[in-house]
C-alpha cells in the first residue's frame, strides 16, 4: 500500500492541475477568463499575401456577413442578443407581374447580375438598340423604337400598336433593374416615353405615360423569361446594379430596431398592409393620413411557437382586454430622405422590448413582396 501511495498522490495532483487549467479557460466557474469574450471581440486585419504567391487557397469558402454594430449588446437582460433573423426564401413563382394602381413592374426570383443580361437579350431579340446604360442606377435607355415603321412580323411592336394606337417613331423605353423585396430576387421597372426629352424628368414613383403599353411589354418580357429564350448568363456590369436593398433592418444608437423601406410611401404602405394580411397578425385600425397602423393580435390565430415568442406580452394583452384597458402595437411610417422607416410602439406609451420589436419587424419583412 505504501508503495502505491506516492503514485496515487501524483495522479491526484495531475488531475487537480488539469482541472484548474480547464477552469481558468471557462467563462463561468471558479476562475473566470474574459479574454475571449466574443461580445468584446474585434476584427483583425486580413492576412496580406505576397504578390508572388497564390492567395486562392486562403480565400473564404463562404461569404462572411458584415459584422453589425449593436451598442446595446451588453445590456440584454439575461443573454447575448440573437443574430438578426434571416428573411425567408423568395416567392416560389419564377416570374410575376405586380400592380399598384396604374403602376406595374416585374418580379423575378433571380439576382440583378443575371437579370441585367435578360433585359439586354430581350432588346436584342426584338431588334431594339440601346442608347445608354448606367449600372450604378440600374438603368437602360433605348434608342427611338420607330414603332410606326415596324412591320407586322414583330409580336412586341404589334402589341405596342394595339395598346397605344398613337405610337410614333420617337417613342422609347427606359428599364430599371433593382433588388427585389425578397432575398435573391430582382425587379424590372419600365417607363414608356414619347420623346427623349422626357428622360431627364422620369419619376419612378408615378405610372408610365402609356400604362397599357408598358404592361404589354412587361408581359412579353415575362414570357421571354419563361420560354427560356435567353442564355443563362451573369453580367459583370449587372453586379453593380442597385446595391441598396429594398428592405433593411436598421438600429438606432441604443440598438433598437426599425425597418427601412427604400421605396416611395405609396408602395411602402401597400407592402406593409399586404404583408400583415398574409401574416398571423392582422390590422385592427389604420389611418393613411397619419401613416399609422395598429396590429390585431389574437391568440387563437397564433401557433405555439408564436405564442411562446410573445410570452408575457400576450398574457398582458389578454388581461388588459378583459379589464377594458386594451392597448395595441402601433406601427408608424416615418419619411426619411428618399426612404420610409417603420417604427413600432405601444399605444399606452410603454416601450416594446428589443426582441419583440424585432419579431414584429422581421415578420413584416418576411411576408413583404
Amino acid at each position: 500500500m505504501k508503495r502505491f501511495f506516492p503514485t496515487l498522490l501524483l495522479v491526484i495532483g495531475i488531475t487537480i492541475a488539469l482541472t484548474a487549467c480547464g477552469l481558468a479557460k471557462q467563462t463561468v466557474g471558479v476562475i473566470v477568463n474574459e479574454r475571449d469574450n466574443y461580445l468584446d471581440a474585434s476584427q483583425i486585419d486580413r492576412i496580406s499575401v505576397p504578390g508572388d504567391l497564390e492567395s486562392e487557397n486562403i480565400d473564404d469558402l463562404w461569404e462572411i456577413p458584415k459584422i453589425e454594430e449593436i451598442p446595446a449588446a451588453k445590456y440584454y437582460a439575461t443573454n447575448a442578443p440573437r443574430p438578426v433573423s434571416i428573411v425567408g426564401d423568395a416567392d416560389p413563382d419564377l416570374v410575376r407581374i405586380q400592380k399598384l394602381g396604374e403602376r406595374s413592374w416585374m418580379v423575378l426570383r433571380r439576382k440583378p447580375d443575371s437579370v441585367w443580361p435578360l433585359v439586354r437579350q430581350f432588346l436584342t431579340h426584338n431588334e431594339i438598340d440601346v442608347e445608354r446604360e448606367s449600372p450604378d442606377e440600374g438603368v437602360i435607355v433605348t434608342k427611338p423604337l420607330k414603332v410606326a415603321s415596324q412591320g407586322a412580323g414583330n409580336t412586341l411592336f404589334s402589341e405596342i400598336r394595339i395598346e397605344n394606337p398613337d405610337a410614333t417613331d420617337e417613342d422609347l423605353l427606359i428599364f430599371k433593374v433593382e433588388q427585389g423585396m425578397r432575398r435573391g430576387s430582382s425587379e424590372i421597372h419600365l417607363k414608356y416615353l414619347n420623346d427623349q426629352n422626357a428622360v431627364k424628368y422620369v419619376d419612378w414613383s408615378m405610372p408610365s405615360q402609356q400604362a397599357e403599353a408598358t404592361a404589354a411589354i412587361l408581359r412579353q418580357l415575362a414570357q421571354f423569361e419563361v420560354d427560356e429564350v435567353i442564355d443563362e448568363a451573369v453580367s459583370r456590369i449587372g453586379q453593380e446594379v442597385a446595391s441598396v436593398p429594398k428592405i433593411e433592418l436598421i438600429r438606432d444608437n441604443l440598438g433598437f430596431p426599425s425597418l427601412r423601406f427604400n421605396v416611395d410611401f405609396e408602395r411602402t404602405w401597400a407592402t406593409i398592409l399586404s404583408a400583415l394580411d398574409r401574416s398571423p397578425y392582422g390590422v385592427a385600425h389604420k389611418e393613411r393620413e397619419t401613416r399609422l397602423i395598429e396590429l390585431s393580435i389574437e391568440s387563437d390565430k397564433l401557433d405555439r411557437s408564436q405564442r411562446e415568442t410573445l410570452g408575457s406580452f400576450l398574457v398582458e394583452l389578454e388581461r388588459r382586454a378583459r379589464d377594458d384597458e386594451p392597448f395595441a402595437v402601433q406601427l408608424r411610417v416615418n419619411p426619411y430622405e428618399q426612404s420610409n422607416d417603420i417604427e413600432l410602439k405601444r399605444s399606452d406609451g410603454d416601450e416594446l422590448t428589443l426582441e419583440l420589436a424585432e419579431h414584429f419587424l422581421v415578420m413584416i419583412q418576411q411576408f413583404a413582396s
